[in-house]
Parts: C-alpha cells; sequence; structure tokens
C-alpha cells in the first residue's frame, strides 16, 4: 500500500491519483502532508482553474515567502483542465510538488495519458478496495490491539458498507475508545452501533428475496436517517455485485453451493441461505438492471441537495422488492 510508504512517491513533481477510491486518495494525501510539514500547502478545485485560467501558474512561479517548499494539492481535475496541467507539466520546479486527485478516468483521457506515457509524472490508480485489502488495511490500522480477529475485521468491514472513507472515521473510534489497545467485540458493536445496521441489512435481504410483507413492516419500524445515504446505496450495491460474482461462478458449478464455496471473500455459514434464496430470484441482467437503478438514485441525491433521501431509499427497495416477487 503506497499510503503507507509514501517516499515512494519521492522521485516525482507530478502525481496524478485518479479513480473512485476516495478513501485511498485522502490517506495518501494525509500522509503527503504529514511528511511535508514545513512545506507551503495550496488547494485549487478545478472550478478555479476553470475561472481563473492563469491561477495555476501563478502558484508556480510564485516564490514562497516563509518556506523553501511548496505543495499543491489539485481536486476534482478532469479533461476540462487538460491544458493547464500539460503546460504546468512542462515547467518543472524543484521547490514544487502538485498531487492532482481526479475522479475515474477512462483510457483515452487526455490527462491519464499524459501521466502513463510520461515516466517523469507519477501516476496512481485508486480503485475499488476488495474485503481483502480492506481486511489488510484495517489489520495494519489496528496493529498491536488485543482481541482484533477475522470476524471483528468482517464486521468492521461490513458494517462500514466496505468503504474506506468510513472505514477510517470508524478506526478513528475504534482507537479512541479502546485507548489499552483491548478490543472487546460486545463493546465494539455498540460503537459502531451494529444494531442499526443489521437493520438496514435486514430489509435489503428481504426486498431481495421479494417478501413483499416483510419489507413493508420493516419500513414502518426502521428509521432512515437523511444524511445516511451513501451508506445505503453503498450497502445495496455491494450486495447485487456479490450476486453477480456467485451467479457467474455458477455458470461453471452448476451448484450454488459450490459457487459460494469458491467465492474468494467467504460467506459467513449462516448467510448462505439467504444468499441462495436471492440467486433464485435474480439473473445477471436483472441484477445489472438494478446496479444501473442505484446509480440513478445516488444521482438524484447528489444534484438535489432538499430532496428527500429517505423516500428515494424507500421507494428504491420497494422497487427491488417488486421486482424480486415476479422473478424466477
Amino acid at each position: 500500500m503506497i499510503e503507507n510508504n509514501i517516499a515512494l512517491l519521492e522521485p516525482y513533481k507530478y502525481v496524478l491519483l485518479y479513480g473512485e477510491n476516495d478513501g485511498i486518495k485522502d490517506d495518501i494525501k494525509d500522509q503527503i502532508k504529514m511528511k511535508n510539514k514545513e512545506s507551503e500547502v495550496i488547494i485549487l478545485f478545478q472550478e478555479e482553474m476553470l475561472k481563473d485560467k492563469n491561477i495555476l501558474s501563478q502558484h508556480i512561479n510564485n516564490s514562497s515567502l516563509f518556506n523553501t517548499k511548496k505543495i499543491i494539492f489539485l481536486h476534482e481535475i478532469t479533461d476540462k483542465s487538460f491544458g493547464q496541467i500539460k503546460e504546468s507539466t512542462e515547467n518543472k520546479k524543484e521547490d514544487i510538488s502538485i498531487y492532482i486527485f481526479s475522479p475515474i478516468l477512462e483510457k483515452k483521457s487526455k490527462i491519464r495519458n499524459l501521466f502513463e506515457k510520461n515516466q517523469d509524472l507519477g501516476i496512481i490508480p485508486c480503485y475499488k478496495d476488495t474485503e481483502r485489502t480492506l481486511a489488510n488495511y484495517i489489520n495494519y490500522k489496528l496493529k498491536g490491539y488485543k482481541g482484533l480477529s477475522p470476524n471483528i475485521v468482517s464486521l468492521i468491514i461490513s458494517n462500514s458498507s466496505h468503504d474506506r472513507k468510513t472505514i477510517n472515521n470508524e478506526l478513528i473510534k475504534i482507537k479512541s475508545f479502546f485507548s489499552e489497545k483491548v478490543i472487546s467485540i460486545k463493546e465494539l458493536e455498540e460503537l459502531l452501533n451494529i444494531k442499526f445496521n443489521r437493520d438496514f441489512n435486514e430489509i435489503r435481504d428481504a426486498s431481495l428475496i421479494g417478501d413483499k410483507l416483510k419489507v413493508n413492516r420493516l419500513l414502518s419500524e426502521i428509521q432512515f436517517l437523511q444524511e445516511d445515504f451513501m451508506f445505503y446505496l453503498n450497502n445495496l450495491t455491494n450486495r447485487v455485485v456479490k450476486l453477480i460474482e456467485i451467479q457467474n461462478i455458477n455458470k461453471e458449478t452448476k451448484d450454488y453451493e459450490v459457487a459460494l464455496d469458491v467465492l474468494k471473500t467467504k460467506v459467513f455459514w449462516k448467510d448462505k441461505p439467504i444468499y441462495i434464496q436471492q440467486l433464485k430470484k435474480w439473473n445477471n441482467k436483472n441484477l445489472e438492471n438494478t446496479l444501473n437503478k442505484i446509480a440513478k438514485v445516488e444521482l438524484i441525491m447528489k444534484k438535489n441537495s432538499v430532496i428527500r433521501n429517505d423516500v428515494l431509499i424507500k421507494n428504491l427497495l420497494i422497487s427491488i422488492c417488486n421486482r424480486a416477487s415476479i422473478t424466477a
């Protein structure tokens, strides 16, 4: 993990970090700041760069009054800023390092191609974490804590809906609460509000099975928090993606039990029956359509800050349940 060996970036004055994993980007950015405490730090967003085409070059050319070194972080950069980025890479300065943070960039992206083809430029793809990379990450961060076990690591991962940024927040809580470095599973469940997340897992599973009576009951019992919409969407997405993975394996095995055993990220034995029920309800085409539906809901939420996220989540769950109830 490069975030644990930030020295690997030292040879590069320009580094592009792109992809969907904002958690990795945050980790690397924090490490850069820690390693360059005496440097002047400048933060620019693409919106600023588009409004003022000279703002980046001005920051590069202006000498720092109080620091010998300057670090520039560029955020949300896309090909709209390609001209400024390319021009700046052609005028490197020894006392300036620039780190560019971008969303997912397609292979044909001009910025991505620029960094991939130039050996003097650093590039780090920040792909979505797997369960294994997250487990390694948690074990590294909680090294030296007594009581840490594979079950606890899996609990932290599932409770965060496989999101590294959420895990980072949870790890801060854990380190603060378990100051004696002894982790208790019971106290951990209370600390991370596991019951709340289990409630959502229950309605998620009922929806994917098509159990309308249970979904209707849970909709009236569960409190959906406006600020936790990303947890709900990530939770749903991860389950659907795993079902697709199992269905692909099942094409060869022709046996769901065997497919679950072959799965790289193992499913707890007690969860296998619910997976099998869901797999019998969904084929890959319908699962892919559901992923698209989840993505559309997320886009609506992000574009409209006043919309009722809880209503959208409930409608999404009802839609999934209705689909499962008629899918054989």
